[in-house]
């Protein structure tokens, strides 16, 4: 197969399709601190770098296959790609949720500042958390074992031969994981926070004439610090067991959609 071939620009156009789509979607990787363009070079030169391990010349495209297979082929690694780095972004959704329900537990819920990662309005509680998921993240090489999981993918499934459909009800068990991240993290501070809605709720009933709302909101905010200080120092090892789920995460979709 000549370099300049039409079937050689499809193959490797199936590559870089495949690598943009992840870098796009994935954690870290997607980052709206990263211009667009720094994500398509980078995807181009990861693109590039993968040709030797994943020759392009031994994929064979036929041309005259038609408009709508091509396309085909185009729509099957561009959801594959997305597909690996939602399974990461799933992960950090729920730290997302954790900080939100936090901040709305301790009465933070209306202070809010641009997330660096989505360039969106967060809670300050979810910012802290994003920030810290990144640092964990890279701190035990999780972009290194993404790009892993990006070369396995190409070695376990071949261009335009993934079996996509069956990822749906896979990432469906995944999403669920969302909610049960933010759960685990949140329920420190939900059992204390109730305890401490229910005894102002009986203070009101012995001193009506209280106006308990004026006093509620530094208490609860109180407590909240408090709780966040006491917490924070166990959110790392938290981290880091999600993320290894996440990585287990991600060998299952791959292996879900390996071609039988």
């Amino acid at each position: 197969m000549e370099i300049l071939s039409v079937d050689y620009i499809l193959a490797s156009f199936l590559i870089f399709v495949r690598v943009s789509s992840l870098f796009l979607t994935a954690p870290y990787f997607s980052s709206a601190a990263f211009p667009v363009q720094v994500k398509i070079f980078f995807a181009l030169l990861t693109s590039i770098l993968l040709y030797p391990v994943i020759p392009a010349q031994n994929v064979g495209i036929d041309p005259q296959s038609g408009v709508i297979f091509i396309t085909t082929a185009i729509m099957i690694e561009v959801l594959v790609g997305a597909g690996l780095g939602m399974v990461g972004k799933i992960v950090f959704a729920g730290l997302e949720l954790a900080g939100r329900l936090i901040s709305l537990k301790i009465a933070l819920g209306f202070a809010s500042m641009v997330d660096s990662m989505t360039q969106q309005q967060s809670t300050v509680v979810s910012n802290l958390f994003n920030m810290l998921a990144v640092l964990i993240f890279l701190s035990i090489g999780g972009d290194k074992i993404y790009l892993s999981g990006l070369i396995q993918s190409f070695q376990v499934v071949p261009l335009q031969q993934a079996q996509i459909e069956l990822a749906g009800p896979f990432m469906l068990e995944i999403a669920t994981y969302l909610f049960v991240i933010g759960v685990q993290i949140t329920a420190p501070f939900i059992i204390v926070l109730f305890l401490v809605d229910l005894s102002l709720a009986i203070f009101a009933r012995i001193m009506p004439q209280a106006n308990i709302m004026f006093i509620a909101l530094p208490i609860k905010l109180g407590v909240g610090f408090i709780l966040l200080y006491l917490v924070a120092p166990y959110l790392p090892v938290a981290f880091e067991m999600m993320f290894t789920r996440m990585f287990e995460f991600l060998e299952q979709f791959i292996l879900l959609i390996m071609p039988e």
